[in-house]
């Protein structure tokens, strides 16, 4: 094994691939981070979506049950939130 002979630019391509295989996964690293960092921000969008859309439908559910009489003259109106009987009756 002492005359084993490797030619130069055999040598050089591993190397070259070395290289790119390092430039590559470095990018896919970042490109990871990025995502990661996206992701957290849009979960806590989502939260807040949430957390907003709750207290809205709370907010429909206490108008329509307070003014529960007079949406029964308004025939375009469709209740969706509110759970009142709107002829008073319990």
């Amino acid at each position: 094994m002492g005359d084993l002979k490797v030619p130069l630019a055999l040598v050089l391509a591993m190397a070259a691939q070395l290289v790119g295989g390092v430039w590559w996964i470095s990018e896919q690293a970042h490109r990871i981070e990025y995502v990661e960092a996206d992701v957290v921000s849009m979960k806590v969008d989502l939260e807040n979506v949430i957390e907003h859309t709750a207290k809205l439908i709370t907010f429909a559910t206490f108008t329509e049950n307070r003014w529960a009489e007079a949406y029964t003259d308004d025939m375009t109106y469709v209740r969706l939130f509110g759970s009142r009987d709107p002829r008073g009756v319990q």
